[in-house]
């Protein structure tokens, strides 16, 4: 007798519990949306990063994703060129009358495909993900007279004109192709609400020099 109340008693729990796990469980094809905060090493220097998208899960295991990043306050190491106007250049082995603060950022909007691997009962899904798109490199360059050094300028015989310095604020920008390549790590908390861990490689093509970058970032997301 109290064998068949105790099996009884663990059929109903068991259908009672049921509903619940199964509205919990993630679908294995739908939506998801996140995003990223962390930091960025390589080119530029360490700084912060952060990103957001969506995306579609086409299976279980395959998605596509669309992501914009956005990597502020790189500091690029300096060309050597200097913008000084009327073609006037400085004499040999001088220093130039000015410092120059120089500040870049990184937008990029990405198209990736992600592959998922399920485990622990949907619990934790582990992937990669790879793709590109387009990157827009912005930089801004502020020049500051130097007290300590004299202008010197080397005139051509026939030419009379004042020497032009350069303006205090020099902007330029630049598009070009992005390209990107990582995995990661999302724990399931509750439902579709999941957190992780995000690390990937950058690379934007230029036409003065490509930047490459690292980047690990903290995760959250949501499945639906």
């Amino acid at each position: 007798m109290n064998s068949r109340v105790w099996c009884l008693t663990v059929a109903v729990t068991l259908a009672a519990v049921s509903p619940a796990v199964a509205q919990e469980a993630v679908p294995g094809i739908g939506g998801r949306v996140f995003g990223t905060v962390g930091g960025s090493f390589g080119d530029g220097g360490p700084t912060v990063m952060t990103s957001g998208g969506v995306g579609l899960r086409l299976t279980r295991h395959l998605g596509l994703d669309l992501e914009l990043l956005y990597v502020p306050s790189l500091d690029l190491a300096d060309d050597g060129l200097f913008f000084i106007q009327q073609g006037r250049r400085f004499a040999s082995g001088f220093a130039p009358p000015f410092e120059m603060d120089r500040d870049a950022s990184v937008t990029a909007f990405l198209t990736k495909f992600t592959v998922e691997f399920p485990t622990a009962g949907g619990r934790l899904f582990p992937y990669l993900t790879g793709g590109g798109g387009v990157g827009y490199l912005s930089e801004r360059v502020r020049y500051r007279l130097r007290g300590d050094i004299p202008i010197l300028q080397l005139a051509e015989p026939s030419s009379f004109s004042p020497l032009i310095f350069p303006p205090p604020v020099f902007e330029s920008s630049e598009t070009g192709l992005s390209l990107t390549v990582g995995g990661g790590l999302d724990v399931r908390l509750w439902r579709g609400f999941a957190v992780g861990v995000d690390a990937r490689w950058l690379r934007l093509l230029s036409s003065r020099k490509d930047l490459d970058t690292a980047q690990i970032a903290s995760r959250v997301s949501y499945r639906f």
